[in-house]
């Protein structure tokens, strides 16, 4: 995903003069053609997180579109006061990519692993939060920002993430993608974790259970009017992130539905309140009740009990 994102950013650079990228030492492989073709508007850094944002923050009041990379748990954490006053308290036109989001830095442990990265940015007034499923939304997410006008934080894995869509489609800000019909259940996700959840609602169909399969990919603004319907139409919900299930698109739902009053019943799977531990991917995603297998057993679970 990284790499589709430079790859966008180079295409939209050649267009437009405005943008610049801005990293910290990590993101150098993908950004190499971008830093040779346009040496005026790549800034490393070094390992400077906050300087990084500074240096954007700056950038943005010259009228310029900067995007500032860095790993995500070092994005939303090392530098969170810079986000928050140079960016959002002036509501400038910054964007932060954090690579590696959720435990895509697997091995290298809880100090890695974005799983608060959510919750931090959704706090944070005049922020939009973009978490892509894969390299073809991620190209339609860095588009779409370059337009946006604002603090934005765009939420991306690494490398080798599988594909989401098959087909092109109208990706926009704030507006949710139905990716399977059903009225049985609704499971809502966002990100890297979306395969483990497409995979379960194939298990739920061949058990005769119709899920209906949501890509929140924009955490805020959050399209309240489909997870509402969703609600409505199905009558049982799931939340399905590689994140704390605190603050983050679970908490978000259960927010919704509780100042609507909207009561069906509603579970959230993702990490607990605990540091995540040491292991690929896949191998955590098991640990903490993330794989396939376990989110078509708590949604036929869920089924059951509305019944």
């Amino acid at each position: 995903m990284r790499v589709q994102w430079a790859n966008t950013m180079l295409e939209l650079a050649k267009r437009d003069e405005k943008i610049f990228a801005v990293t910290a030492d990590t993101i150098g492989a993908p950004l190499e053609t971008f830093s040779r073709e346009f040496p005026q508007r790549f800034i490393d850094v070094g390992v400077a997180e906050a300087n990084m944002v500074g240096i954007s923050a700056g950038l943005a009041l010259c009228g310029k579109i900067p995007f500032a990379a860095t790993i995500a748990a070092f994005a939303s954490m090392r530098c969170y006061e810079q986000i928050r006053t140079d960016v959002c308290y002036q509501n400038l036109n910054v964007k932060i990519v954090g690579v590696g989001g959720g435990l895509k830095y697997g091995v290298l442990g809880a100090t890695h692993h974005a799983i608060e990265d959510i919750a931090i940015m959704r706090a944070l007034p005049n922020m939009t939060i973009v978490v892509p499923a894969d390299g073809l939304e991620t190209r339609k997410a860095t588009a779409a920002l370059v337009k946006h006008h604002g603090p934005a934080y765009l939420r991306l894995g690494r490398a080798g993430e599988p594909d989401v869509y098959k087909e092109d489609y109208d990706f926009q800000i704030g507006k949710a993608v139905t990716l399977r019909a059903g009225d049985d259940i609704s499971l809502i996700s966002m990100g890297l974790i979306l395969p483990n959840v497409l995979e379960a609602e194939e298990k739920l169909r061949e058990k005769g259970i119709k899920a209906r399969v949501i890509n929140m990919h924009t955490i805020k603004p959050i399209d309240r009017e489909t997870i509402l319907k969703a609600g409505r139409d199905t009558g049982a919900i799931i939340s399905v992130e590689e994140h704390s299930i605190i603050g983050g698109l679970g908490s978000a739902i259960a927010e919704i539905l509780a100042e609507e009053q909207l009561s069906v019943p509603f579970r959230r799977i993702g990490l607990r309140d605990l540091f995540s531990g040491v292991g690929t991917p896949d191998q955590l995603w098991e640990k903490y009740g993330m794989g396939a297998s376990h989110i078509t057993n708590a949604a036929e679970e869920l089924f059951r009990s509305k019944r």
